[in-house]
Formats: structure tokens, sequence, C-alpha cells
């Protein structure tokens, strides 16, 4: 047990030290209002709102070639119940067991909790085929916390095999305030 908590906090320090490390210099700041949260992101990465008032950054082509634009989205849902008993924590794992539906060959690949803007959150990390596209093995990284009446949800998508915007995609995430 000692030793899954040391590996733990070796693992949280880790990804704190890349968002952290990533230069935000010349970022943009993006304010929502009805989200009650600010995030930074690269200038070359593109800012849309989506229906249910989702925020994404969509990261620019790499290559001519490529064909997923890697992206960064934040949903925030708004719940009494948020604010109240229950813990992010206890959530799990019947988040990931409904995530094993909505993906083929479905792979955890970590789950840990963390503190997040002073709360309590839980990070999972994940693989598999979507449904939606059944040739491209995608991996996801999410961070689910309740924060007053309110659940964060922030979500970074890629391909498998690509890593190359993942410490961007984390500096992004890690500038996320509420």
């Amino acid at each position: 047990m000692r030793r899954l908590f040391l590996l733990g906090l070796v693992l949280s320090c880790q990804l704190m030290t890349v968002a952290q490390t990533i230069s935000k210099t010349g970022w943009k700041t993006f304010t929502d209002t009805a989200g009650m949260f600010t995030a930074k992101y690269p200038p070359t990465w593109i800012n849309k709102i989506k229906e249910g008032n989702r925020v994404f950054f969509t990261s620019p082509a790499e290559s001519e070639t490529d064909s997923f634009n890697e992206n960064v989205n934040i949903s925030v849902k708004y719940n009494t119940a948020y604010g109240g008993q229950i813990k992010i924590g206890d959530l799990f794992p019947s988040v990931t067991d409904q995530l094993k539906t909505a993906f083929s060959d479905f792979k955890s690949e970590s789950q840990r909790s963390f503190t997040w803007n002073k709360a309590e959150a839980v990070e999972i990390i994940y693989s598999g085929f979507s449904s939606l596209d059944d040739k491209m093995r995608i991996r996801i990284i999410q961070w689910f916390c309740f924060y007053k009446s309110r659940l964060y949800t922030v979500t970074y998508t890629a391909t498998a095999s690509n890593t190359s915007l993942k410490s961007t995609a984390l500096g992004i995430m890690g500038s996320i305030r509420f």
C-alpha cells in the first residue's frame, strides 16, 4: 500500500511538473463566464464552443497528411448534488464501466486521484477504438472534479500512436482555473 502511495505521489509530481514547465508565453486566455473558468491555450490552436456549451481547443495539423487534430475539451454540468456529499472518487469504477461500452478493445491504462484547483479530482487514461471510427485507436486523458455545484470534465483526445502534443495538452489542462 505504501508503494502504491509513493508511486501515485511520484506520478502526480511528474504530471504537474510537465504542466507547469510548458512555456505559456504568448498563449491566449479564454474565459467562460457560464462555466466559470478560464484556460490558456497556444495561439496556433483553435477555440470553439459546441452544443451543450462545451469548449474545445483543437490543435493545428502537424503535417499535410495529418488526418486527426488533437483536442482538449471542457464540459461543465450543474447540479446541486455536486456540492453535497458525493465525492468524485465515489463515481469510479462505474464511470470506467460506462466507458467500456463506448469503445471497442477498451484498455484502462491508469487512474489516480489528485488535487486540482484545491479540490479533489480524478484522472483516468484509457484507449480504444471509438464507435465512430473503428480504424483509429485513440488515447484519452480525462480529469473529473466537483467544485461547488459544478462537475468539470476535461478531456484530451489524441491518436494512441501520437504523443507529440501531449505536453501542450497537459499545459492547457493544467491552466484551467475555476
